[in-house]
């Protein structure tokens, strides 16, 4: 957080310990109150931007400024990087975040990015929860060219912007013109730096994006 936004948040929480000291509230409350006050407000705009965040604009500027963290250099370098820089990327977080459902979510993904779809559908069936399994098992079965399956899976799916999504995929692998359409809505029902990956991602697919 830059200097000029954290001073409004200063100057707020001098006047929150001003007020509760005024009260006679003891010293140790207040400091409390006030020290729970700056996280909540450092931490709100970096919540709201990873996971609400409309803005794409917004999104890319926290991307390249946290892209030195390994769950953002992947973004980044959908964004900014050739097919290596992805690779790394992905790399860099699966080293860094040993949690099973991350593993299994991003081994899938590096398979399909190395074109080994029918390795990325093994990792995608260690995930335990939906809708993030179908969602996975889904986009691994359009890369094999197994339709009738991603389509099958993609029913059970309720979220839209994985909906969407696997429906692009599809239709990307058909060279169906609806594709943009179909990727456009993925995009827009979309928030934070989800929105971001994916717009990214669909630009690589269709080649107006780093290669």
């Amino acid at each position: 957080m830059n200097i000029l936004r954290m001073l409004p948040i200063f100057f707020i929480g001098m006047a929150v310990t001003a007020l509760l000291l005024s009260y006679n509230i003891p010293s140790w409350l207040v400091f409390l109150i006030v020290i729970t006050f700056y996280l909540v407000a450092m931490a709100l705009p970096n919540i709201y931007i990873v996971y609400y965040s409309n803005s794409l604009r917004g999104i890319e500027r926290y991307i390249k400024r946290n892209r030195h963290k390994a769950i953002f250099s992947f973004p980044f370098a959908l964004g900014h990087g050739n097919d290596e820089d992805v690779e790394n990327a992905i790399n860099r977080i699966l080293e860094s975040h040993k949690q099973p459902e991350m593993q299994a979510a991003y081994r899938t993904l590096l398979a399909i990015h190395r074109g080994l779809p029918h390795i990325a559908v093994q990792h995608a069936e260690t995930i335990e929860r939906d809708p993030m399994r179908s969602y996975y098992l889904a986009y691994a079965a359009a890369a094999a060219g197994d339709f009738q399956r991603a389509e099958a899976l993609n029913e059970h799916i309720s979220e839209p912007w994985m909906n969407y999504s696997i429906k692009a995929m599809i239709a990307h692998e058909k060279n169906d013109s609806s594709f943009r359409s179909l990727a456009d809505k993925s995009v827009e029902a979309a928030r934070g730096v989800q929105k971001y990956t994916l717009l990214k991602s669909f630009s690589r697919m269709t080649g107006t994006g780093p290669a």
